[in-house]
């Protein structure tokens, strides 16, 4: 009597870039927050945010249609839309095609992707 081979366990390589946290918050499109928003898990921003803008842990994106008039610190951060204000990411920060920015921006890492609009200060360098 022949027996199935046990299921192989796959080995996934560690990526610090994809890490994600156990829950997301959405931030729908009709929404405006006035004030401060505080977190430790993944947000994505579709809304508008006039205010502060912190996420502890987990991954911060702004999509392209967010309005954002912000101080804004966070992790790994990730803009789409239209952003004014100072943003600080303690590891990575990226500007898509389709962002606008005004202001200071501060992280060990910053991406610029070509046809992302930026205007302000740029410091970058290790943490």
């Amino acid at each position: 009597m022949r027996t199935r081979p046990l299921a192989e366990k796959r080995h996934v390589p560690y990526n610090p870039l994809f890490q994600r946290t156990a829950t997301m918050t959405t931030i729908g499109p009709s929404l405006l927050i006035t004030g401060e928003i505080t977190s430790g898990e993944d947000i994505t921003i579709h809304g508008r945010v006039k205010g502060q803008v912190r996420v502890q842990t987990g991954a911060l994106l702004f999509a392209p249609k967010a309005d954002i008039d912000a101080d804004v610190v966070g992790t790994r951060i990730t803009i789409h839309g239209k952003l004014a204000g100072n943003v600080t990411g303690s590891d990575r920060l990226e500007l898509t095609p389709t962002a606008d920015v005004t202001g200071k921006i501060k992280a060990p890492v910053v991406v610029l992707q070509e046809g992302a609009t930026f205007n302000g200060q740029l410091e970058t360098g290790k943490r």
